[in-house]
């Protein structure tokens, strides 16, 4: 990872970390889904051959929203700075 970002401009690390960030609000947002879509069938209490597909899919999903903050911090910590997003700078809690 240090030899592809070890090369870039500011400017360019900078374009990288945008980029990163904005998937990961997409994958954040992918997993809220299939929760809520969960919870909305488990509330139901209904029988759903679709509920364990989606549980499944919802752990691919945190794993690989965690992999990928991984990636967002990693990138961040080089850049220096949390660059501003669509004029904010996102909390990375």
């Amino acid at each position: 990872m240090q030899a592809l970002l070890g090369d870039l401009t500011g400017h360019e690390l900078e374009r990288v970390a945008v980029a990163v960030i904005r998937e990961n609000r997409s994958r954040l947002q992918k997993a809220q889904e299939l929760f809520e879509e969960i919870d909305r069938i488990e509330g139901a209490g209904l029988p759903n051959e679709q509920l364990e597909q989606l549980r499944h899919d919802y752990r691919i999903a945190m794993l690989n929203l965690h992999t990928h903050h991984q990636l967002v911090s990693m990138v961040v910590e080089r850049l220096g700075f949390v660059p501003e997003i669509d004029g904010q700078r996102p909390d990375l809690n």
